[in-house]
């Protein structure tokens, strides 16, 4: 299962999302669930580098192949990343669109005992 956890600071606003995990869907390389989340995670990194202006470099992590068929991937903004506000609240666009898109994804091959995908949301 992929798990989705989704970080958020004492402001609602959203400071991370980790993903790892392997949905088990299809065999590695041939997993459309796992292809989904990938593409996400990599539109989140690439949309907060684009219309943001943070250097993905330096605020993401993807590692598509661990060793044991698990995608590792991580977004993290620290405090002050943000030239002005209004690039701040666009990463929050950004940000609740990808959760959004998670939620979406869960939702749609989620059922029963068929669990691909799990969202995990902290404070």
């Amino acid at each position: 299962m992929i798990t989705v956890k989704i970080v958020r600071d004492n402001r609602r606003q959203i400071t991370g999302m980790f993903m790892d995990g392997h949905a088990g869907y299809a065999e590695e390389g041939s997993d459309i669930i796992c292809a989904g989340a990938s593409t996400l995670f990599y539109t989140l990194a690439n949309s907060l580098e684009r219309i943001c202006g943070l250097d993905s470099e330096r605020i993401a992590r993807i590692d598509e192949d661990n060793g044991d068929g698990e995608v590792v991937a991580e977004v993290v903004i620290p405090d002050g990343s943000f030239r002005s506000d209004a690039e701040a609240d666009r990463a929050q666009v950004i940000m609740e669109t990808i959760r959004t898109g998670f939620i979406t994804l869960a939702s749609a091959v989620n059922s029963g005992d068929n669990q691909y995908i799990r969202i995990v949301e902290e404070n």
